[in-house]
């Protein structure tokens, strides 16, 4: 009938996929749920049989396995039993989903009241064949509000032989009222050795050829459910013919390995831009799907910040010898706070790349941004370096203290020179490359002018204020006073004048001569003399000092007459 054996209808169906051939028929057979099936397993050795059980979890891990397995261990032949034999009559029709006491129902597509109301009508009837009526909802958080009140009722009083087992992967979303008449077990993602181990089990099983990397490559590929690495190990076998190593897994994957990661991150530590770009055109020339390339990359930053923190990650990432050792050489590259830094930009790129029409550029400029972090200075080293720039400030600081206090103790002569030595001195040693004197200049009275006024302050702080407001020059030994002002400058006293050679003489440790040049009161002096021949400068300056009290100056009025001026008292009276 079918000329072309293209068209002819297949005729040998019995092949199954490993996930459906290798499905866990007994407790003892379900991989990484321990905590569950041995508690299952006591509850039924002591009859301690719940009316509603509940199993969460991510997808794959064995959820509705575990449900059938539980039907089995109630309506075996010999049963209720925590290991059911799998050839009697109730053990086969549920393991080939035929059987008339366990009800599969899918809660995404019999979630309406209708559906719960005839599962309620139902329920009254006895079981065919087994001793319970077993109703096993996978989705059951997909079921309406309505339908889960419907349920309710039954759920709170269910008759004697009727078992309820719901399996949801979204717990958060039954109502608390249907969870608090449950068993509730938590089913747990899959550890990578757990799932590597066991396809290397079925693989063993079933004669193929395959590197122990390559199952490591598949179970982290699966995200933790051993569904999908059963399914991936599927496709892997019927992909390749023979041997079965990590490149070819990885490559009918679409997974490009750790290995390009750990190169472009050696790209970024040198902060060669241009060899990390190009690192990248390889990959997308390969055709690597960029977000699972990105994935893959934020993994290998987790796997060397871990690494780098001392964290074994043999158990927890289940990696194979060789990645291990590509990751620990990876450590040295960067610090904790560079590794920081890059998982947040690879992360805000995984979002981008989401919403990005152009894949390649956001990688690219991401990769970019990478090597500009790695480039800048972190705030380790920017803390670092302004505590050395304190510390050498303070090592200054506190050298010039000693000279002050060594300073002090010594004779005014010997203290100013030893000072200046010692300022150099310390000047040198705080510049880099500095040659050191081996003598100190000689004091000049331009150097010592400062140090006049600070002793003249002490003595009469009323002439270092009148000081500050005048200029001098220097000449040798000689000191020339100039008023900075000479309308308003008021004239020294010859006291003043004495007391100032006393002290500039004390400092230099030499006779200084001290004198002042003209001012408008030194010129209102010389007018005065005109007036009145044969006065001394001090009578002159200070005519009422000639006089008594009830006596009239006659400088002082002859000053009333050429100035037109008042007479103030000491008091400020007129």
């Amino acid at each position: 009938m079918y000329s072309n054996p293209i068209y002819a209808p297949a005729t040998d169906m019995s092949y199954q996929v490993i996930a459906r051939k290798w499905r866990p028929q007994t407790f003892s057979e379900v991989v990484y749920q321990d905590h569950v099936s041995i508690t299952i397993r006591n509850s039924i050795k002591n009859g301690r049989i719940s009316h509603a059980y509940l199993f969460a979890g991510p997808r794959g891990v064995g959820k509705t396995t575990m449900a059938r397995i539980l039907a089995k261990s109630l309506n075996c032949a010999g049963g209720p039993t925590d290991t059911p034999c799998g050839t009697c009559r109730n053990c086969r029709e549920i393991r080939d989903g035929h059987s008339f006491d366990v009800i599969e129902i899918d809660g995404a597509s019999n979630r309406g009241i209708e559906n719960i109301r005839e599962l309620r009508e139902s329920v009254a009837f006895a079981p065919v064949e087994g001793r319970y009526k077993i109703y096993i909802i996978d989705e059951v958080h997909m079921l309406t509000k309505e339908a889960f009140n419907a349920l309710l009722k039954t759920l709170e009083e269910p008759p004697p032989h009727v078992v309820f087992i719901f399996a949801t992967t979204e717990i958060h979303q039954v109502p608390e009222t249907i969870l608090s008449r449950c068993q509730k077990f938590y089913f747990k993602k899959m550890a990578v050795d757990a799932i590597a181990a066991h396809l290397a089990f079925i693989a063993s099983k079933e004669g193929f050829n395959i590197d122990e990397s390559a199952f490591y490559a598949i179970a982290r590929a699966s995200e933790g459910s051993m569904r999908d690495a059963q399914s991936l190990l599927d496709q892997v076998v019927s992909f390749s013919e023979g041997h079965i190593n990590e490149e070819s897994a990885l490559a009918i994957l679409g997974i490009v390995p750790m290995e390009s990661h750990i190169v472009l991150l050696r790209h970024i530590a040198d902060e060669r831009a241009a060899d990390a770009i190009m690192e990248l055109d390889r990959v997308i020339n390969l055709g690597a799907d960029i977000p699972r390339y990105a994935a893959g990359f934020v993994d290998t930053l987790r796997a060397i910040r871990l690494m780098k923190n001392g964290i074994d990650l043999k158990t927890i990432l289940g990696l194979s010898a060789q990645e291990a050792e590509m990751l620990t050489s990876a450590t040295t590259l960067f610090n904790d706070e560079e590794l920081s830094v890059f998982f947040r930009i690879i992360t805000d790129l995984q979002r981008d790349l989401r919403f990005s029409s152009n894949e390649r550029i956001s990688i690219e400029m991401a990769v970019l941004d990478l090597i500009a972090a790695k480039a800048r200075p972190s705030i380790a080293e920017i803390v670092q370096k302004l505590e050395d720039s304190a510390r050498a400030e303070k090592s200054h600081s506190d050298a010039v203290d000693r000279v002050k206090k060594k300073t002090v103790e010594m004779t005014p002569i010997d203290s100013i020179t030893h000072a200046r030595k010692e300022e150099t001195s310390v000047e040198q040693q705080s510049a880099p490359g500095a040659e050191k004197k081996s003598k100190s200049e000689p004091l000049t009275l331009e150097r010592a002018w400062t140090r006049i006024l600070t002793s003249i302050k002490e003595a009469k702080p009323y002439l270092f204020k009148q000081l500050q407001t005048m200029k001098p020059s220097f000449n040798n030994n000689a000191i020339l006073l100039e008023p900075a002002d000479t309308f308003n400058a008021r004239m020294l006293d010859n006291k003043d004048i004495a007391l100032i050679q006393e002290k500039a003489s004390a400092v230099c440790g030499k006779e200084i001569s001290v004198s002042q040049k003209g001012t408008h009161n030194q010129n209102l002096k010389g007018q005065a003399e005109e007036f009145f021949p044969g006065k001394t400068p001090d009578e002159i300056q200070h005519p009422s000092a000639a006089v008594s009290e009830n006596e009239t100056d006659p400088l002082t009025e002859k000053l009333i007459d050429l100035f037109h001026a008042q007479v103030i008292n000491d008091k400020g009276e007129q």
